[in-house]
This record gives structure tokens, C-alpha cells and sequence, in this order.
């Protein structure tokens, strides 16, 4: 067994209806960049127009996918809440 490892980025954008639902989703998620999911796993957030940018690196594949899920997840509840509270 090779005992390379694989690096790997992922790169998610998520188009939102407004700049600033963008920014409250940055202002919520940016904390996690700090103590995220794992400590094999850099995660950065930024934002273009209404659009919300995840930038995940990772030194493994399993890293990779935990810490995208992990982001995704906590869009997803963001939103809901957004929606709920409008």
C-alpha cells in the first residue's frame, strides 16, 4: 500500500437572492473557519456579488468530503433559518 498522500480542493459557490443574505451567511459560517470540522481541512469564505464561496483544502479525500459537508450542512440550516424568521 502506497502511503502517498492526496490532496485535494474543492471549490463551492452558492448563488444567494441578495448580497446581504450572502453576508449573514458569511458572518455565521466564519467562525467555523477558525475551530472548523478537522484540523486536516483549511476552509475559506468569501463573497462575490450575491454569491457565497466555499474554498475547501484538504490533505485527504476524507477530510476534503467531511469538511464540505460540514459547510454545506450549516448553509443549508442558515438558510432555512432566513426563510423561517422573513
Amino acid at each position: 500500500m502506497s502511503s502517498d498522500i492526496v490532496v485535494g480542493k474543492s471549490v463551492i459557490e452558492i448563488p444567494l437572492e441578495s448580497r446581504e443574505t450572502a453576508i449573514i451567511l458569511l458572518s455565521a459560517l466564519e467562525p467555523e473557519t477558525q475551530s472548523g470540522p478537522s484540523d486536516r481541512a483549511i476552509t475559506r469564505l468569501t463573497i462575490k456579488d450575491t454569491t457565497l464561496i466555499i474554498e475547501v483544502e484538504a490533505g485527504d479525500l476524507t477530510a476534503l468530503r467531511a469538511a464540505m459537508n460540514s459547510y454545506l450542512a450549516w448553509v443549508s440550516a442558515c438558510i432555512k433559518s432566513i426563510e423561517y424568521v422573513s
